[in-house]
């Protein structure tokens, strides 16, 4: 390796990403604000589904003392039989931890540096399997959701005749010739705002031709929500649903991420398929489990009547909620021994982020569920605006000095509030 090694009303479809743009040549620069900590929730990876993990690491420490990366850089590289789709999940935070809402990311795949030889796909967007530092071999940006996170579908399209030999186990480092043309790897970089702005992570997947199918035993296999991680800060649980609970802004999308475990209870089964039923079945999400066994869906509302902006995130769950989507994962030739629900509840409301600009901070006001209408817009110490909101999810860029800042949106006589700070 060189330099880098619902209800009536809710409408719900799974879909593969958010917003994707297409980006070639030079790297895309998202202009993003600086610091974000974005971790990889799927696939999960350790030292026990990684290869040299103690001395990879230690290499992307050695990077990050050059000052090429932020503090905090992780650098792992597992395997994925060829041909596999593997389902790339993160979720992006401020270094407080506070979820970075509706920012854009930008996936540099094949990145410059990385030589990376592999042909996979994004959202239709090819790599070449050439690399020419310092580009990358080609970039797709999308937006995280109301939590903060975001998921790529990553598709190996190499033939099978041209994958690694297959590792006698995940821990495994591989061998190659000399010349190193039996070496097929891809390399990933999320991207906020720049390398050394970012705290970010570089995973890097070598396709290996299987010696057998793959095949995980499975006849009572685990459903577990992995995406969102729902927990007493975010969310509330409701015993008599068997279900945890959280509020959503109306009209964004969601990434719901599920893990599928087989009978030894840690193995992911992968080629599986997934129903995510809605609301007790009035509608369903199809998906398939990825090389790693997750099966990643986004779902999407656009409900015109939303309940009120909760005063938090734990508060309690309407009794008579205007817009919900009830969500029970399920394998429908096999019963589970346990599966994990979510409900949403989608609320009109608005979320804020801070990046720096020159001398200058940008607060970006995010509003959720006011398309069609005309939103009042004030950030402390900025002049007032009115803004014409077009979709269900808009942002508005406020120029802001440092300190502290409230932002407040008044729509339909209704006022909403987020307080941030700009330093």
């Amino acid at each position: 390796m060189s330099k880098f090694r619902t209800y009536i009303g809710i409408i719900l479809a799974m879909v593969l990403a958010i917003s994707p743009v297409a980006l070639y040549g030079a790297n895309a620069a998202t202009g993003g604000p600086k610091d974000a900590v974005i971790t990889l929730q799927s696939p999960f990876l350790d030292a026990t589904n990684t290869w040299d993990a103690k001395v990879n690491q230690q290499m992307a420490d050695g990077w990050v003392a050059k000052g090429w990366f932020g503090s905090g850089l992780v650098f792992q590289s597992s395997f994925a039989p060829v041909g596999s789709t593997i389902n790339l999940t993160y979720h992006v935070t401020d270094q407080a931890g506070k979820a970075l809402a509706f920012t854009v990311v930008n996936l540099r795949i094949n990145k410059g540096y990385s030589e990376a030889a592999s042909i996979v796909e994004v959202d239709g967007n090819k790599t070449k399997g050439v690399d020419r530092p310092p580009f990358d071999q080609a970039n797709v940006i999308h937006r995280t959701d109301a939590f903060g996170n975001v998921t790529f579908a990553l598709k190996s399209l190499d033939l099978e005749s041209s994958g690694e030999v297959e590792p006698a186990s995940y821990t495994t480092k591989p061998t190659f010739s000399e010349d190193l043309l039996d070496r097929l790897h891809s390399q990933m970089l999320p991207e906020v705002n720049s390398e050394p702005a970012d705290h970010s992570v570089i995973t890097e997947f070598h396709y290996f031709t299987p010696k057998t199918p793959i095949v995980v035993a499975a006849t009572k296999p685990t459903i577990t929500l992995i995406t969102p991680k729902l927990d007493a800060t975010n969310s509330v649980t409701n015993a008599a649903k068997k279900l945890k609970q959280a509020y959503a802004p109306v009209g964004g999308d969601l990434v719901v991420v599920y893990k599928v475990t087989g009978d030894d209870g840690k193995t992911g089964v992968p080629n599986k398929a997934v129903s995510l039923k809605v609301n007790g079945g009035k509608s369903t999400l199809q998906a398939t489990t990825d090389a790693f066994g997750y099966a990643a869906f986004t779902v999407k509302n656009a409900d015109t009547k939303p309940n009120a902006a909760p005063a938090s995130a734990t508060s309690a769950m309407p009794v008579a909620s205007s817009a919900f989507a009830t969500l029970v994962p399920e394998i429908s030739d096999t019963p589970a021994a346990a599966t994990e629900g979510v409900e949403f509840h989608y609320y009109r409301g608005i979320t804020t982020s801070v990046a720096k600009s020159g001398k200058d901070f940008i607060v970006s006001v995010a509003i959720a569920g006011a398309a069609g209408k005309s939103a009042s817009v004030s950030v402390t110490g900025a002049k007032k605006t009115t803004v014409s909101i077009s979709s269900p999810m808009q942002v508005v860029p406020v120029k802001v000095t440092a300190g502290a800042k409230t932002a407040t949106v008044v729509i339909d006589g209704k006022t909403y509030t987020s307080n941030g700070v700009a330093k």
